[in-house]
């Protein structure tokens, strides 16, 4: 379920911290036998402490999600339908929210997550998460059956958003969901990496190492979602109908999608 902690708890309560103590102690009152049931009593100790684990992971799940009355889908006019993918760092939710702005539609990002725990009943933060890097593990977790349901979800979310009129949807494998929505326009932002470090440097702090690093892994991890989600690679061109270099600028970057916006629906 992409919770290594709770993984290691679980393998270390079995195996160490129960077994070899009782295998160490037990023999001293009962002998040989002492060892024959070290075995099955730092398996049951484990069972009851996979047992709780599971039960608090559940209870999260079913966490009711409060959403404010900010939280809601917006209806809007009819027209376009706006999703932006892009490389971390390249300031793709700034230049979305530009977009909408000059565009005067809503604007879906953090929304986005806030509706489909909503309408799924899962914990926002799980559903928040979902596309987060779980390492070597990432894929299997992203089949697991709580993670696909919140998948769910979230497309479900997109097209109720979509079906409210014009907007522009940030991430979360909008263009994919809404394939076949007539008035989408697919937009990927992408920039150099030394920009994209600097960028992430001056949002987060970052050394330069740690912001490479970072970046890295979450295009690696958007990658991952993505492919799984649409069986399709995230970053080819041939999937967006309009991809832009946003090294130029925030302003400029949003007025190019504004003008070809303006241009398609001529």
């Amino acid at each position: 379920m992409g919770d290594p902690l709770k993984a290691t708890i679980v393998s270390l309560t079995r195996d160490i911290v129960c077994f070899i103590p009782l295998v160490i102690i037990l023999p001293q009152f009962m002998g040989i036998k002492g060892v024959l049931i070290a075995a099955p009593i730092a398996d049951i100790m484990g069972i009851i402490v996979t047992i709780i684990l599971v039960a608090m992971f559940f209870r999260n799940l079913s966490k009711e999600t409060k959403v404010t009355d900010e939280i809601a889908y917006q209806n809007s006019r009819a027209g376009v339908i706006i999703t932006i993918a892009r490389e971390h760092g390249s300031q793709g939710k700034a230049i979305g929210k530009l977009v909408a702005q000059k565009l005067n539609i809503p604007y879906y990002y953090k929304e986005m997550v806030s509706l489909a725990a909503k309408e799924s009943g899962l914990d926002k933060e799980f559903v928040s998460n979902i596309n987060q890097s779980k390492d070597i593990l990432h894929d299997l977790y992203l089949t697991t059956a709580p993670v696909k349901y919140a998948i769910e979800a979230q497309e479900k979310a997109i097209n109720m958003i979509a079906s409210c009129g014009s907007c522009v949807i940030v991430g979360r494998a909008a263009d994919y969901v809404l394939r076949n929505n007539p008035n989408l326009v697919r937009i990927f932002i992408y920039a150099n990496l030394d920009y994209r470090i600097e960028k992430v440097r001056e949002m987060y702090g970052d050394t330069k190492e740690k912001a490479k690093k970072n970046i890295i892994k979450s295009d690696k991890n958007r990658a991952s979602y993505y492919e799984i989600i649409s069986n399709q690679k995230w970053n080819n061109p041939e999937n967006y109908d309009l991809c832009i270099d946003a090294s130029i600028g925030q302003e400029k970057t949003a007025e190019i999608i504004c003008n070809y916006i303006r241009q398609r629906s001529k």
